[in-house]
């Protein structure tokens, strides 16, 4: 029934949960309209009831010969008969029939009620014939001082047609309602779902070269026009890191087109000047340095690749920030010493933090090597660390030439470098920051650049405590 129920269009079902509620919603309100219809007649016949009991008791006198009669007199004098509305029995005590007034055409049906014997009033609904329904009320009641029992009755067949009709009328517009109910629900659904339906073909239209379209919104206030911006969202999310990714790919071909012709030339001239052993020796030489180039770009972009497949977070250990620092300093020793830098830490040796060691060793040897790189000769590159409030920030301190304010955005995106030629020239494929910010991000730290053109760049990292 469920697997049913779900193959069904949203459509149909909204229109049989139309039907349904309007359904219910009937029967309630038809059983609720019987109860007090019926509750408010049969109250006003048993107060009907209540007041023949009183006028029988009032206007019957008892006779020696006759046992009781009608004492009701015209304005002429004469007596006068019982008003035809009024059905009434009076009884012995002892079970003898005194008075009986029945309406003609009853008169010929048989009393299927034995003598009254009831020692307070009570009502009841018999049946006196066939399709003849009665409410019947009976009890003591005092004729000139003598106790007797009155029975009175009253007709039901008016209020049983009137609940008749209440019924079939039910039973005819039922089916009519629910079915407009359905036909009306299922015309709102359609209407509501038109713009649902249009953002569908809208969708199918849309490919990896279409990203460019949105969904269309024609009320952004309701709920499928908070779902259209959803979605115009997540494709604005899509087309951004497709053109990323488009740009990312250009970027790393040419990058890795660079030493490939690179070698490919070397290699060239070696077989063409292949004689001289010195000549042939430089040619190594140069070839060797562009597969080098070449292995640290493939490194680095599968160091990115891995970060980029590995969505978990990073596993988290107590990191010496001062030990951490110096080892960094050794590793780059030798490549400043070659441009007459100096590499000075400063940190306390108790700091400690909860981070992923490899990928805070990865971020720091990208920051001073990109340090070395764009700093002067004769310059002193300072890496400090100190606690704060709820976070340690290590900085990384240069005396470059500093990073344009418009460029301070873009200096971590993948292979965007401000000056392309002059870091070709160095090595450099601008892969360093981008992997730097990703190994901080993965453990919930950031990176912050400040930088003016005239006293160099601070790269700082935050790490939460």
């Amino acid at each position: 029934m469920k697997s049913w129920w779900q193959r069904r269009s949203v459509r149909f079902r909204l229109a049989l949960w139309y039907a349904t509620a309007t359904a219910v919603v009937l029967l309630a309100f038809a059983w609720f309209v019987y109860e007090v219809i019926e509750h408010r007649l049969g109250a006003e016949i048993d107060r009907q009831l209540r007041s023949d009991f009183d006028l029988v008791e009032a206007q019957v006198d008892l006779d020696a010969e006759e046992g009781a009669r009608w004492n009701v007199h015209s304005p002429h004098g004469d007596e006068t008969s019982p008003p035809i509305s009024t059905w009434f029995e009076v009884w012995s005590q002892d079970g003898e029939l005194l008075l009986r007034h029945w309406p003609v055409s009853t008169a010929s049906t048989n009393n299927p009620l034995p003598p009254p014997r009831a020692s307070t009033l009570k009502l009841t609904t018999v049946e006196l014939g066939r399709d003849l329904l009665v409410r019947v009320m009976e009890g003591p009641g005092r004729v000139e001082g003598q106790s007797v029992l009155i029975r009175v009755f009253r007709d039901e067949t008016e209020m049983r047609r009137t609940l008749g009709e209440i019924i079939r009328v039910s039973t005819l517009g039922f089916p009519l309602a629910v079915a407009l109910a359905a036909i009306g629900g299922y015309l709102i659904a359609t209407r509501s779902l038109r713009p649902l339906d249009a953002m569908a073909r809208q969708a199918r239209r849309i490919s990896s070269e279409s990203l460019s379209k949105r969904l269309p919104n024609p009320n952004p206030n309701d709920e499928l026009g908070r779902l259209a911006t959803v979605f115009n969202d997540t494709l604005v999310r899509l087309e951004a890191s497709f053109a990323e990714l488009q740009r990312f790919t250009a970027d790393a071909s040419h990058e890795l087109r660079s030493p490939l012709t690179a070698l490919r030339a070397v290699g060239e001239v070696a077989l063409r000047d292949g004689n001289d052993p010195a000549a042939l020796r430089e040619t190594i030489g140069s070839m060797l340095e562009e597969a080098q180039r070449l292995t640290d770009l493939v490194d680095a972009l599968l160091t990115l690749a891995r970060m980029d497949a590995t969505k978990a977070d990073a596993a988290r250990e107590e990191v010496n920030i001062a030990t951490l620092l110096y080892e960094v300093r050794d590793q780059f020793e030798v490549l400043a010493n070659e441009k007459c830098q100096t590499i000075e830490v400063t940190s306390d040796d108790d700091l400690t933090v909860q981070a992923d060691r490899t990928l805070l060793h990865l971020a720091l040897v990208n920051l001073v090597h990109n340090a070395i790189q764009h700093g002067p000769a004769d310059s002193k590159i300072s890496i400090t660390a100190m606690r704060s409030a709820r976070k340690i920030d290590i900085s990384v301190i240069d005396s470059g030439p500093g990073i344009p304010g418009e460029y301070q955005e873009k200096i971590f995106e993948r292979f965007f470098r401000v000056d392309k030629a002059r870091s070709r020239a160095r090595g450099g494929a601008g892969l360093g920051l981008a992997i730097a910010k990703q190994a901080v991000q993965r453990y919930g730290g950031r990176i912050v650049l400040e930088s003016n053109s005239d006293r160099g760049s601070i790269f700082r990292i935050e790490l939460k405590i």
